[in-house]
């Protein structure tokens, strides 16, 4: 049970014994049954694998599912094992859906059902319409939004009210891992990346919430060329519906500059910045909108779309040390809203006790007044 859990962490033996402080050699012992460690030591090793005490005392090593699910990456070509960071933060995810799970069955009340569903063959351009008819958030609404925060929170709710789960992990790099989707149904959950910009993160959340609306099953494994090829398909649609939700056809060309534009138009930036705030969308996703409609050239494009990224490369090497967040934010941060509201709802109802509280959202009960005040309608973003 020991290996099996350091095993599905992907933590390597060495690293493991570091992080407990003890010699690899000693815990190659207890992994072996040579020697037995104290419950204090098996405590400490449940913290480092992110499990419970008790599952190192089952009899059988514990099946684990194989769920659909998707890993957003910059490149596909970074295809490969997880960190054990990014591992042990997504299973923490799929536990905190098993207990909503386990709260509304204590409540005897259904979850909220899933109802997006769009057929594979769909056009992506139709794909956005439904996806933004079911979201409900209006050029209107997006016009009340003061900064990319404000933006990231309304998308996010909207995600939630459908009835999906949306949390954020830390600790990964973006490189590794921008965001992740496990189709199940109740309650599909998206994981976005808290290394990611505000933007970028709405994108991946609008990518991953189209692979649970078509109900997407493993992609992450690419083992030939030819899924190397179907995955890349499916990603490219997953972000043409994407860049179609966050900048509208017809809200796009609703612009004088926009509908006199062809394929030899090149975009200076102040435009492009000014179209980023009208949409809340990044420069890169307002470009390829206009290259989709034929509105500027690949050339140009892929000219610009360099330039973005060597200046995101420049932001991040220039951005300060992270500031510290309130302990509430990151509770509400980690969790969403609608796990967060769940969960205290049913300990004022007396369905969970403090300590279950404070596994389920992982903080202290300290914390509870301000993580009240907080959902009452702070923007937490």
């Amino acid at each position: 049970m020991l290996r099996w859990a350091r095993e599905q962490s992907r933590i390597e033996l060495v690293d493991a014994a570091r992080s407990a402080g003890q010699t690899p050699e000693r815990l190659a012992e207890w992994e072996t049954g040579e020697r037995t460690p104290t419950l204090n030591q098996l405590r400490g090793l449940a913290n480092i694998y992110k499990r419970s005490v008790g599952i190192f005392f089952l009899r059988e090593i514990p099946r684990v599912p194989r769920r659909p699910r998707d890993y957003r990456r910059l490149e596909l070509s970074t295809a490969g094992t997880l960190s054990p960071k990014a591992a042990n933060g997504i299973r923490e995810c799929e536990a905190k859906r098993d207990a909503a799970l386990d709260i509304y069955l204590e409540l005897e009340s259904e979850p909220p059902s899933w109802t997006l569903e769009i057929p594979a063959q769909t056009p992506p351009e139709r794909a956005a319409e439904i996806i933004t008819e079911a979201l409900g958030i209006t050029m209107q609404d997006r016009r009340r939004w003061s900064n990319t925060y404000d933006a990231l929170n309304g998308w996010k709710l909207a995600v939630e009210a459908l009835g999906a789960l949306v949390f954020q992990i830390s600790g990964v790099s973006v490189e590794e891992m921008r965001g992740c989707s496990i189709s199940l149904r109740p309650l599909p959950l998206i994981v976005l990346n808290s290394a990611d910009s505000p933007l970028g993160r709405i994108f991946t959340l609008l990518h991953e919430l189209t692979h649970i609306a078509r109900g997407e099953s493993s992609i992450c494994d690419m083992t030939d060329d030819t899924q190397v090829r179907a995955v890349a398909q499916v990603e490219q649609y997953c972000n043409h519906v994407a860049g179609a939700v966050l900048v509208p056809s017809n809200e796009l060309l609703s612009f004088e500059d926009v509908r006199r534009a062809d394929r030899s138009t090149e975009w200076p930036s102040e435009r492009l910045l000014s179209l980023r705030r009208h949409f809340w969308a990044s420069r890169e996703t307002v470009l390829r909108r206009l290259l989709i409609k034929g509105k500027t050239s690949q050339a140009f494009y892929r000219v610009m779309r360099e330039d973005f990224e060597r200046q995101y490369d420049e932001l991040r090497e220039a951005q300060s040390p992270t500031p510290i967040v309130p302990p509430y934010r990151k509770v509400i941060l980690s969790n969403g809203r609608a796990l967060t509201r769940l969960a205290l709802m049913a300990y004022s109802a007396q369905v969970i006790t403090g300590s279950e509280l404070s596994r389920i959202l992982n903080t202290k009960l300290d914390h509870l007044h301000a993580i009240r005040s907080a959902l009452s309608g702070e923007v937490v973003a």
